[in-house]
């Protein structure tokens, strides 16, 4: 079996396939997850998302296929691959009538750490929740208790971190503070981030999942990931006016799709993958419009995601 250090990446799932009676939640998984990324593991309900991630982390047997950790199997090496993973589930295990430092206390002993004081201080100032270490965690709002959910699941400093939901219940100040904590994780670790916000995976993640009906449908960098989807592109450009004689013209353009003229705003929608902005800013000028600014973006991850699930008849 291969250890750490003959392996180049953090996580391996290789035919993973799960089955319940009556049913197939996860079907033959096969995808590699590089070290020092944060990847976004993303499905509907259903899809056999939190199946994929228990079995990750070495929760549940799989039927058939295995999942690799840095080397190690979690079925054959259990205390190996605990050691290298952090979990926050969906549900925070979290035992309320315990303070903070008493709780993070108590896991860090669990995972065995050797400077569990250290540990315990180092876990509380990245979640900053420093400030309510000696309350009962019982009486925190959910926004602390999800913190201290993520401080459980890396008080051993492990290497790769599993997070279900992270910001879940969170104001916008702590969300903000999480997604920041997150990516600093990936100067030593690599985390694997479920959520159902799709832009805030794309603001935080390197790589991507999506699986529908416990299949993989798109997997690999962010970027590469639009390009397979990517059939149009949108250019938003802002002018000083438009009128619909030169709106008319760009759209006899064989690369434009359709425009939308709002005011000084033209929202061009385009029908290829090539980059044709170039093109597009010398038509505008033919056309006469005084051109004050040009963007174009890819597709969001929101429509790749609805396009891959539609395609495997999900709503």
């Amino acid at each position: 079996m291969l250890g750490h250090d003959a392996a180049p990446w953090a996580l391996k799932a290789e035919k993973l396939h799960k089955d319940y009676p009556g049913v197939t939640a996860v079907q033959s998984l096969d995808f590699t997850i590089h070290s020092g990324v944060v990847h976004g593991f993303l499905g509907p309900n259903g899809a056999g998302k939190s199946t994929s991630l228990r079995m990750m982390c070495g929760l549940l047997r799989p039927t058939s296929g295995r999942v690799l950790v840095e080397g190690f199997d979690p079925v054959e090496q259990p205390f190996e691959v605990k050691s290298r993973v952090g979990l926050l589930p969906e549900n925070p295990p979290l035992y309320r009538d315990m303070t903070v430092n008493e709780y993070l206390t108590f896991t860090a002993r669990l995972h065995q750490v050797k400077t569990i004081p250290d540990a315990v201080d180092r876990v509380l100032t990245l979640t900053n929740t420093t400030h309510v270490a000696h309350r009962l965690i019982g009486n925190l709002s959910k926004g602390y208790r999800q913190r201290v959910g993520i401080a459980q699941a890396l008080v051993h400093d492990p290497r790769l971190v599993v997070l279900d939901e992270p910001t879940a219940g969170l104001d916008p100040e702590s969300v903000v503070e999480v997604r920041a904590l997150i990516k600093s994780l990936k100067k030593d670790k690599t985390v694997i981030f479920s959520s159902h916000l799709l832009h805030e995976v794309e603001e935080v993640c390197d790589t991507i999942s999506i699986i529908a009906h416990g299949q993989l449908m798109a997997h690999g960098p962010l970027s590469e990931v639009r390009q397979q989807f990517a059939g149009q592109a949108l250019v938003q450009v802002e002018v000083a006016g438009c009128s619909d004689v030169q709106a008319t013209q760009l759209r006899k353009l064989p690369y434009v799709a359709s425009i939308d003229v709002k005011k000084t705003q033209l929202s061009i929608l385009l029908n290829t993958k090539d980059d044709v902005r170039a093109e597009l800013v010398r038509a505008m000028v033919a056309a006469e419009l005084d051109v004050l600014g040009l963007e174009q973006k890819g597709p969001e991850l929101e429509k790749i995601f609805l396009q891959v699930t539609r395609n495997r008849g999900e709503a």
